[in-house]
């Protein structure tokens, strides 16, 4: 039976529905009205179309779906090596910029860098996107949210240089 995996999920969708329907509003809030319930409602579709061969009443006969471009590339592995160190390049030197500076001060540069660099796009339109990806983090989460990022390892060390002894 094709339905098997989607059954299965609906039993478990169930139970965890269930399970958190006679806790606090705000204990269920996400398991179950974010996560259980959409869920359920989108293994009971899935079922119905399985169940009524949907695919194949849309004149798809091999049974499968077509959901992405598919594209097939041929590179060296020269260039594979290449771009692969190049992004965990980037995936280092961020997550060691947003260890040492703050995420503040080290998104709005990496985002600089990038498209600066890899995307080579202008250096004002790099700026103007740092400046909206600060904007965003400073603007959104620290002044309207109120919620402090970490300073990062050197904010921290000039913070602890500037207290008295």
């Amino acid at each position: 039976m094709r339905a098997n995996f989607t059954l299965f999920f609906i039993v478990v969708f169930l139970a965890a529905t269930r399970l958190g329907w006679e806790w606090p509003y705000i204990a269920k809030l996400m398991p179950v009205y974010v996560a259980a319930v959409p869920g359920l409602l989108l293994a009971l579709v899935q079922l119905y179309r399985e169940m009524t061969d949907w695919e194949g009443r849309r004149g798809r006969k091999d049974g499968g779906i077509e959901m992405d471009e598919v594209s097939v590339t041929n590179l060296d592995s020269r260039t594979e090596l290449r771009r692969t160190v190049a992004f965990f390049a980037w995936f280092i030197g961020g997550a060691s910029a947003i260890w040492l500076l703050g995420i503040v001060i080290a998104l709005p540069l990496l985002v600089f860098l990038y498209t600066l660099v890899e995307g080579r796009e202008r250096w004002t339109l790099s700026l103007l996107m740092a400046a909206g990806t600060f904007l965003l983090i400073w603007g959104l989460f620290e002044y309207l949210l109120e919620m402090r990022w970490p300073k990062g390892m050197i904010g921290e060390l000039i913070l602890n240089l500037q207290q008295p002894f």
